[in-house]
């Protein structure tokens, strides 16, 4: 039998500290080492005859050191005990209603799990070869009676509980906690309810088909998935009662917890063994079983490879749905809060629950998850009774899938377009998008993200507006439906101006005033990759509102340089530098002036600027294309009014009306190949949400501490 000693630094044993080697403790039942030698301060033994009320009526620490390594595991050791680590003693008799003091035992060690990083019964879920604490406290009853320091510190060490499995939870007394903290994984799982909704865009480089778009938004069946919470997080077993402990997995303090692919691969469809592009089509056809949804899966529809690749993509996009969910459930945790919490008695537990809870202690909460089924408060099986959950908060709120198709309003039908269709790659923001053949080939094209995501900014912003333009003429009809807008960005070393940058993005969009941005800005901990993700939707009014005033009548070109001029000024930060100051004053002082000379180098002229300087002349491009951006948007917008308000003249299946659509497309598809605007801000994305009444946005931000989701 190994033996526990706690002496002082001259080989004195503490005085009043009795270890009973005979009773139960995890210290025993997992030694791989004969001894275990504690020493302690001298502090500690002035205190220890002194009762428990009197040593320690406010709390107070004893530092212990490791006389000799110590061992411990279940078949083979597993946690390494260093000799020389400093351990400690916590007492705490603070007067209370409850008359109860605590003396706590802390440990440190190490995992030792070998190179194959095999898991063992005290891994709790931590990395291979990391560094982990545990604590015991335990409880002892003040007044008459009660033990002094020494004998209570004897009683916690002979008594010392790890939260391993069920069998050393039963060892707890009312209100002992033992506790285990490290860096790891936690295993999670669970079924979701996602929604998918399709953002319907039309092409520029197809003819228009008129009629009624054959999509809706609906929910995805039978979509699983499985993750890793990866950081620093504590396991904590609380007995709150005779019949009762609660167990908790709490985020550590300082640290952030993140949710990543498990070894189980994320997302998966467990439907009446369907695939996923069949539950994402159940979701949004309108008739998922008519003919021509079958025939895409039949001989001579959609290759083994089309189908693949769309499932490989559909699940990207879930993934990060979730994944991005999941964080945001998780960023409301605060140090110290559990991320999952089960009140559990351990007499009622069956055989399934007591598996489920053993393989909790183990980091893996994928058992206790699937049985939640948005059930907090409730009993979620024999014994188990669910108290908070992470999972089953982003079930209860859902996660919402936006399916992009870039030619939808082109075929009519997402059957027809599926059989013409590329799968647009965007790493960045997890959204699905589906593309025709010629738009989607082209955005793939670019050879890195940045470019792929600017070109893919151009066909949404043109996509948009040409769509809005359909809408309003009635040329297709969408009831219901709404069309979206997005920008996003993403910075692998992200600096204040950058975060800066993406708050205003949302004061602008209204989602965020002025007093909020600045405190987030202030949660920033600096440095890391960060996104930004901003998204506008467009529904019949907004689209009406981008051509017609109150009154019906067309907005003249004015009133787009305007917004225009408001919506870049809006953006541009004069301070970050000399270019943006001399673009910002360009927009706010000299805009008439500007308007006049227009988009050539004799606004260098108009900003005092010089063209012989090397560095005036780098100026002067951007104050260009600041002119030419806005002034080809305010034309474009006027004559797509004027197009769309011929086309209202006539009734949707007359031949006119048909020749009117004709020549709004080809007219629609001449204006936009006259653009040249960049895409490296939301500028187009506001202006059209502006010009529309500035409703229906939201956005997600994530960066080093800070993340929001509106």
């Amino acid at each position: 039998m190994p033996d526990i000693s706690l002496t002082d630094d001259l080989g004195q044993s503490a005085p009043n500290v009795k270890i009973d080697l005979k009773q139960p403790s995890s210290l025993m039942k997992y030694a791989k080492s004969e001894a275990l030698h504690l020493l302690v301060v001298p502090d500690f033994t002035a205190h220890a005859a002194q009762p428990l009320s009197i040593a320690a009526p406010n709390p107070i620490s004893f530092e212990l050191k490791l006389g000799n390594k110590f061992q411990l595991g279940g078949a083979k050791p597993e946690i390494d005990l260093t000799a020389g680590v400093k351990s400690f003693i916590l007492a705490d008799a603070t007067p209370g209603p409850d008359h109860t003091g605590y003396v706590t035992l802390g440990l440190e060690g190490s995992l030792s799990l070998g190179i194959s990083g095999s898991t063992g019964g005290l891994s709790f879920g931590f990395n291979s070869s990391s560094s982990l604490a545990m604590e015991y406290r335990k409880a002892f009853p003040l007044g008459a009676g009660e033990p002094s320091l020494g004998a209570a510190t004897g009683q916690t060490i002979s008594t010392f509980v790890l939260p391993a499995d069920m069998d050393d939870l039963a060892r707890l007394g009312i209100n002992d906690v033992c506790t285990v903290t490290g860096q790891g994984s936690l295993t999670i799982s669970g079924g979701f309810k996602v929604s998918a909704t399709p953002n319907p865009l039309a092409s520029v480089s197809l003819p228009m088909n008129a009629g009624t778009l054959q999509v809706t938004a609906g929910a995805m069946a039978g979509i699983t998935a499985s993750y890793s919470i990866n950081g620093s997080y504590q396991i904590r077993a609380r007995r709150i009662s005779a019949n009762a402990i609660e167990l908790s997995f709490c985020k550590h303090q300082g640290s952030t917890l993140k949710t990543g692919l498990s070894v189980s691969g994320g997302v998966a469809v467990k439907f009446n063994g369907t695939d996923l592009l069949k539950s994402l089509l159940g979701a949004i056809s309108t008739d998922p079983d008519d003919d021509a949804t079958k025939k895409l899966f039949a001989d001579g529809g959609l290759s083994a490879d089309e189908i693949s690749t769309l499932n490989t993509a559909i699940k990207s996009s879930l993934d990060h749905s979730l994944q991005a969910s999941l964080d945001l459930a998780l960023s409301r945790v605060e140090d110290g809060q559990a991320a999952f919490q089960y009140e559990i008695q351990p007499a009622l537990l069956d055989a399934a629950a007591s598996t489920a809870v053993h393989r909790a202690l183990q980091g893996d909460l994928s058992l206790l998850n699937n049985l939640e089924n948005q059930s907090e408060g409730q009993t979620i099986a024999p014994g188990v009774k669910l108290t908070s959950s992470i999972v089953t908060k982003t079930q209860t709120a859902g996660v919402a899938l936006t399916v992009n198709l870039l030619g939808l309003v082109n075929f009519g039908s997402i059957s027809s377009m599926l059989m013409k269709s590329v799968v647009v790659k965007d790493p960045v923001t997890g959204n699905l998008t589906i593309a025709d053949t010629t738009t989607g080939t082209q955005i793939n094209s670019q050879i890195d993200d940045l470019h792929r995501g600017e070109t893919l900014h151009k066909a949404m912003f043109e996509s948009l507006m040409i769509t809005a333009t359909y809408r309003v003429s009635k040329a297709v009809q969408m009831t219901g439906l709404a069309s979206h807008n997005f920008h996003f960005a993403f910075n692998r070393n992200t600096n204040s101006a950058t975060v800066a940058a993406y708050l205003n993005w949302l004061v602008v969009t209204g989602l965020l005033t002025r007093t909020q941005a600045e405190a987030y800005q202030q949660q920033f901990a600096g440095g890391g990759a960060s996104t930004c993700l901003l998204r506008t939707a467009f529904d019949d009014a907004a689209c009406r509102n981008l051509f017609f005033n109150a009154a019906g009548e067309l907005w003249e070109s004015g009133h787009y340089l305007d917004l225009g001029r408001q919506t870049m000024r809006a953006l541009i930060d004069p301070n970050d530098s000399r270019t943006d100051r001399l673009r910002y004053d360009l927009l706010d002082k000299h805009w008439d002036r500007a308007l006049s000379v227009g988009a050539d180098n004799g606004l260098a002229e108009v900003m005092g600027l010089h063209l012989s300087d090397s560095s005036d002349a780098g100026i002067v491009p951007y104050l260009i294309g600041d002119v030419y951006t806005i002034v080809w948007w305010a034309d474009a917008m006027h004559k797509a009014g004027a197009a769309l308000l011929d086309m209202q003249q006539f009734t949707v299946n007359s031949p006119e009306f048909q020749q009117r659509r004709d020549q709004l497309q080809k007219r629609m598809a001449g204006l936009i190949a006259k653009s040249q605007t960049r895409f490296d801000n939301p500028w187009g994305l506001i202006s059209l949400f502006w010009a529309a009444g500035s409703t229906g946005a939201s956005a997600k931000v994530a960066a080093n501490g800070l993340l929001i989701q509106t």
